[in-house]
């Protein structure tokens, strides 16, 4: 009998053996992440000051593309806003 043809007595005690193996996978992955981040930064080819340098100005990028994205849709919906507070305005009169 291997580990997938385990009987469980109750529907519960099926969702709890799922929920500790959900939660074993997540611990291990953050550990994993945790463990890859420290070993990029030792082995990192910069000094730590060049190295948050270029996080800096790759973060100030990345917010600026993101804002470059969204503007033109928030632009939209306030005009679309701005449009249907105006029809409601024109049907109150």
């Amino acid at each position: 009998m291997n580990n997938n043809d385990r009987v469980y007595y109750s529907h519960e005690a099926e969702m709890y053996a799922m929920h500790d193996r959900t939660v074993l996978a997540i611990l291990f992955l953050i550990f994993g992440l945790g463990i890859g981040a420290t070993l990029a930064l030792l082995f990192a080819p910069l000094s730590g000051k060049s190295t948050r340098q270029e996080i800096g100005k790759s973060m100030e990028v990345g917010l600026n593309n993101g804002r470059d994205a969204v503007e033109p849709m928030v632009k939209r919906v306030e005009k679309e806003f701005e449009d249907l507070k105006k029809n409601i305005e024109d049907h109150r009169k």
